[in-house]
C-alpha cells in the first residue's frame, strides 16, 4: 500500500504539471502572434531610400567631330544605390550616412507606395547616421523609439528593410552581442550584433524589439560573400537618438573633448610603472588649459573608470568622450603611483586641434623608454612615435605605419607630444603637411594632404 500511495502521488503530480504547462503549440503561437504585431506596428514607419547621381551625356560622334555646335549637354540621372529609412516626426527620416553619401538626389518611397524627394538635413559619418526630410506629405506614421540599453543578449528582434529591392522584408533573430566596437576604423560608438538576416539594402532600416519599438539602425554585416552570414550590426538607438537630435537642431554634431591623449596599458608598460592586475589606459599627454588639466589629471596617470564604467581600451575611452554631451559632468577615477584618486571635470566641445589629428588618421605618443623598447628603436633619437594608424586615413594612404617616429613637421622639430600638438594647432589651416619620419634606422619624408 505504501508503494502504491507513492506511485499514485507521483503520477498525480505529473498529471497536474502537464495540465498546468502550456502546450508547445500554444507557446509558439503566442511568439508568432507577437512577431506579427511587432511587424504590423513598424511596417508603416519603414521607407525605401534610393539615390541618384547626375551625369552629363555626350554623343561620342559629337565629341570626336565637333558637330555639337552650341547645343547644351544632356544631363541624366543614373541610379546610385538603395537602402532603407525610419520615419520620425515632422517628415524627418533617419537612415545611414553611407546610404545617401555622394547622392545628388534622394527619393523616399513610403509603405503605401507614395514617393517624394528628400533633402539632407545633416550627416554624421563617424556614427554613420544621417537625417533627411520630406515635405508636403501627410498621413505619415512615425516610428516609436525604444531603449537599446535595456536589450539583453538573447532577446528576440526583427530587422525590417529593403534588401535587394525587396521592400518591407521582415527577418527575425536575436541580439547576439552588445558593445561591439564599430567595424569601421573611423567609427565612433559601440554596436549591437544580431543574427537577424541583414543584406544589402537593409542599411538604414530598423531593428525592433518584440513590441515593435526601434532599438537599432541596421548598418553593416560581416560576410565573406557580400550577403547574410549570420553576423549583422546595428547602431544602438540610444546613440542614434542623441546624434539625430543634434542634426535636426544644428545640422551637425559637436564631439565631446577633454584634452587628454591616452594609450593602451600594455603588460610592458604596466611592469615598468610597477602596477599589476590593473585595467585601464595610461595618460600620455594633457593639453594646456584643457578640462582635464584644470581637473588635475597628469601624464602617466592610469584612468581606470569613467563615470563609474571600467575603461576597457583607448578606443573605448575615446568613444565615451566623443559621444558625451557638451557640458556633461564627468568623474574620472585614476591610479597615480598606486593610489586611487577621483577627479571631476566637464565635457567641452571638440577643438580644431583634435580635428587636425583626426584628419591625419594617427595616434602618437612620446618616444620615452617604454616606447623605445616596445618598437625597438635606437636610443637617443627624439620625436613622437605612431601607436595607431587608421587604415582608411590620410596617413595610411601615404605609407605611414605604426612604430614610425615623426621627427619634424614642416621642418619644425617635434621632440615630444606637447610640441607636436602645438604645431598641429598652428598648422591647422594648411593643405599639406611635410613629415620627416624615421623607420628603423632609415630616414625619409612624406607629404600628407589635409584636404
Amino acid at each position: 500500500m505504501k508503494r502504491l500511495f507513492i506511485f499514485t502521488s507521483i503520477a498525480c503530480f505529473f498529471l497536474e504539471t502537464l495540465h498546468a504547462a502550456p502546450s508547445p503549440d500554444v507557446s509558439l503561437r503566442s511568439l508568432s502572434d507577437q512577431f506579427v504585431k511587432a511587424a504590423e506596428k513598424i511596417k508603416m514607419s519603414v521607407v525605401s531610400v534610393s539615390t541618384t547621381r547626375e551625369v552629363i551625356m555626350i554623343d561620342p560622334l559629337d565629341y570626336l567631330f565637333g558637330s555639337r555646335g552650341n547645343r547644351p549637354a544632356e544631363r541624366q540621372e543614373v541610379p546610385r544605390g538603395t537602402g532603407s529609412g525610419i520615419l520620425l516626426e515632422d517628415g524627418y527620416v533617419l537612415t545611414n550616412n553611407h546610404v545617401i553619401e555622394g547622392a545628388d538626389t534622394i527619393y523616399i518611397k513610403f509603405a503605401d507606395g507614395r514617393k517624394a524627394k528628400a533633402k539632407v538635413v545633416g550627416t554624421d559619418p563617424p556614427t554613420d547616421v544621417a537625417i533627411v526630410k520630406v515635405t508636403g506629405i501627410d498621413r505619415l506614421t512615425p516610428a516609436q523609439l525604444g531603449d537599446s540599453d535595456a536589450m539583453r543578449v538573447g532577446d528576440w528582434v526583427l530587422a525590417v528593410g529593403n534588401p535587394f529591392g525587396l521592400e518591407q522584408t521582415v527577418t527575425a533573430g536575436i541580439i547576439s552581442a552588445k558593445g561591439r566596437p564599430d567595424i569601421n576604423p573611423q567609427g565612433i560608438g559601440e554596436l549591437l550584433q544580431t543574427d537577424a538576416a541583414i543584406n544589402p539594402g537593409n542599411s538604414g532600416g530598423p531593428l525592433v524589439d518584440v513590441d515593435g519599438k526601434v532599438i537599432g539602425i541596421n548598418s553593416a554585416i560581416l560576410s565573406g560573400t557580400g550577403g547574410y552570414q549570420g553576423i549583422g550590426f546595428a547602431i544602438p538607438i540610444n546613440l542614434a537618438r542623441d546624434i539625430m537630435q543634434s542634426l535636426i537642431k544644428d545640422g551637425k554634431v559637436t564631439r565631446g573633448y577633454l584634452g587628454v591623449h591616452v594609450q593602451e596599458l600594455t603588460p610592458d608598460l604596466a611592469d615598468l610603472l610597477g602596477v599589476k592586475d590593473v585595467a585601464g589606459v595610461i595618460v600620455a599627454f594633457v593639453e594646456a588649459n584643457s578640462p582635464v588639466e584644470k581637473a588635475g589629471l597628469q601624464a602617466k596617470d592610469i584612468i581606470i573608470r569613467y563615470n563609474g564604467k571600467p575603461v576597457e581600451s583607448a578606443r573605448h575611452f575615446a568613444m565615451l568622450i566623443k559621444t558625451a554631451h557638451v557640458g556633461q559632468n564627468v568623474e574620472l577615477v585614476v591610479l597615480r603611483e598606486g593610489v586611487e584618486k577621483t577627479l571631476q571635470t566637464q565635457i567641452a566641445g571638440l577643438s580644431a586641434k583634435i580635428g587636425v589629428s583626426e584628419k591625419l588618421g594617427i595616434q602618437v605618443a612620446d618616444l620615452d623608454a617604454a616606447m623605445t623598447q616596445r618598437y625597438d628603436h635606437p636610443r637617443g633619437i627624439t620625436g613622437v612615435v605612431i601607436t595607431q594608424v587608421d587604415p582608411n586615413g590620410r596617413a595610411a594612404a601615404v605609407g605611414l605605419q605604426e612604430g614610425d617616429v615623426i621627427v619634424d613637421i614642416n621642418k619644425q622639430n617635434t621632440p615630444n607630444l606637447k610640441v607636436y600638438s602645438e604645431l598641429l594647432d598652428k598648422l591647422g589651416g594648411g593643405e599639406k603637411l611635410l613629415l620627416h619620419i624615421m623607420r628603423g634606422e632609415q630616414h625619409g619624408y612624406l607629404v600628407v594632404p589635409l584636404k
